[in-house]
Formats: C-alpha cells, structure tokens, sequence
C-alpha cells in the first residue's frame, strides 16, 4: 500500500531516471480488492469477500448498471490525475468472465433488453466506451490486455493499443491487430513472463513453466515478419507478477537478467544479435551492478531466495 505523497515521490524518482509510470486500473475483473472494500459496487455482492493474498484471478466483476460505480471511478480517474502525469492508464480488461457475470445480473439483464443489445459484449463495448470517455477528459487515453473474443465483438477501436501475453497465440494476435489498425506491444507469455522460473528446479507452484534467460534473448517482437506486416508493434514488455513473489528479492531475482535479454529483444534488430556477445555484455554489466549496488545477478539452482510456502511442507 502506498500513500498519496509516496506515489508521487515514486514516480517524480522514475522520471528523473527517463521512466514513464503508467497505472494500471483493471477492470471490469481482477478487482477482488474493490469487492471486499465495497461490496455493493458489484453484479452479486459478498460481504464476507476478502482480499486475495495468493495467485489467481477473481470472478466478480464490477456490475455496469450501478450508479455508485461510476462515481467511484470518476473519482479515482481524478485522484489519478493528480499523482501520475503520464497520458496513458492500463485498463486491464483480461479474464473477466462475463458469461458468468453480467449475463446473469438482473440490472444487467434488463438494460440490455431495454437497449436492444444481443449480449453482453455489447454491454462491454460500452463500459470501456466510457471508461475511456472518462479518462479523456483528464487528458488519458487507455491501453488493454488483448483477449481475442473481445476482438471478434469489436470491443477495441481503431488506434488503441493492446497487449498480446497469452502463451503461443502471438503469432495470429499479429495478424489480427494489423488488421483492426491497433498499436501492439509484445509481452507473449512464453518469453517475456518474468515471474516464471528461469532455471529448470526452480518453484512454480506447480503449474509455471521454466522460462530461461537465453529463451527470453530468443524473443523476435515481429514474429520474423516483414516490416509491413509489423510495423503496428510499437513495443516489449517484460511482466512480474508480484502474487507469486512474497518479497523485493524474490522479484529482483526472477526479474534479472532476464530483463536485460529482453530490452535487446526490444532495442536491437535481430540482424545484429548475438546470444554470444550478449552473455559476453551481461558478463560486464553484472560486475558493474555488483560494484555499483552490491547485487549479484548470477542465477544458479540453488541460490534463489526460499519461498515461505516451501518452508512450511
């Protein structure tokens, strides 16, 4: 949790070191914080409903058809203004099961039936309409999460800009952005996942696959695809997800070096790289951090910090 002034002494230490910090505001799920703070905002109400403090995603979603929730995020959306100067703010918009959600809300239901709507991507399409309505007037346009259902229901609009992270599906997400004149940023899964393990062994909760320091280096953003076809790609993205990692070492750890396979990834035609002259490079640039920051970026099996539910088999 962080303070109002801690926010803004957060993001004033970014920009003097060149960083932008974009917030991100997922909805209309991944907000199971919200619901146990303000249960009466959503389609079916859990007062009992508590914060998540381990992995996964919720499946309540913030009802569209409440008063109450618009004026809650209006009044975010003006809070925010005052602490990030950047133009941009993440919307989320991934995993919101609808079809379990607002298709069964009466309020939902009947709005539907009074608008004329076929089903509630439509419903949807309107939310983030004016979601980012609402954000346009502090000067903010929106970035989302691509799910490609949304897309098929016309839910983006020409000139957003979407992310592509779903393992394997990159390829094709390429294809249909281009067509549907979106901007894209690169954060498949399968490379640019840094809260996975990077060396076989390593914990992942039973379920993350191993994503090594040299797979990460492997990331072409345009899939080797022609200009043409990928000009639209205006950006990498390397993703930490902080449930799985308790501490400030867990995420360094995992973060690094692979961050740093990934900004080539990004910065460097893949016509000049080199996986040999990169491991050379990271060689040097992990002396300079060890001496600059006393933090050794060496990974090895066995030096990653213990997990507090391994402790506890």
């Amino acid at each position: 949790m962080y303070t109002k002034q801690e926010l803004k002494e957060l993001v004033a230490y970014c920009a003097a070191r060149g960083i932008e910090v974009i917030p991100e505001i997922d909805m209309p799920g991944h907000n199971q914080a919200l619901h146990a703070a303000y249960p009466e905002f959503f389609c079916f109400p859990k007062p009992n409903m508590n914060v998540r403090t381990t992995a996964g995603n919720s499946k309540e979603l913030v009802c569209p058809q409440k008063p109450e929730v618009w004026k809650f995020y209006a009044a975010v959306f003006k809070e925010l203004k005052d602490i990030f100067p950047s133009g941009i703010v993440h919307l989320g918009g991934d995993e919101a099961p609808l079809e379990k959600t607002w298709a069964k809300c009466p309020l939902s239901i009947q709005y539907r039936e009074q608008k004329g709507m076929k089903d509630v991507h439509e419903e949807l399409k309107e939310f983030i309409k004016k979601m980012s309505s609402m954000l346009a007037v502090h000067g903010k346009r929106i970035q989302l999460w691509y799910e490609k259902p949304w897309a098929r229901a016309n839910i983006y609009n020409k000139g957003d800009t979407v992310f592509t992270w779903r393992m394997g599906l990159t390829p094709s997400t390429i294809t249909e952005t281009k067509k549907q004149g979106l901007s894209l940023i690169i954060a498949a899964g399968e490379y640019c996942y840094l809260d996975y393990p990077q060396l076989p062994g390593q914990s992942n909760r039973g379920w993350m696959p191993t994503t090594t320091l040299e797979q990460s280096y492997r990331l072409d953003p345009a899939y080797g695809r022609p200009e043409k076809e990928t000009n639209h790609i205006t950006g990498v993205q390397g993703t930490v997800w902080g449930e799985h990692l308790p501490t400030l070492n867990h995420i360094l750890y995992r973060a690094y070096p692979r961050a740093c396979a990934i900004a080539e990834a990004g910065w460097s035609p893949m016509g000049v790289r080199s996986w040999e002259n990169f491991r050379r490079k990271l060689a040097d640039h992990r002396q300079f951090i060890l001496k600059r920051f006393n933090y050794d970026m060496e990974r090895t099996q066995g030096n990653e910090p213990a997990f507090r539910w391994e402790n506890n088999k």
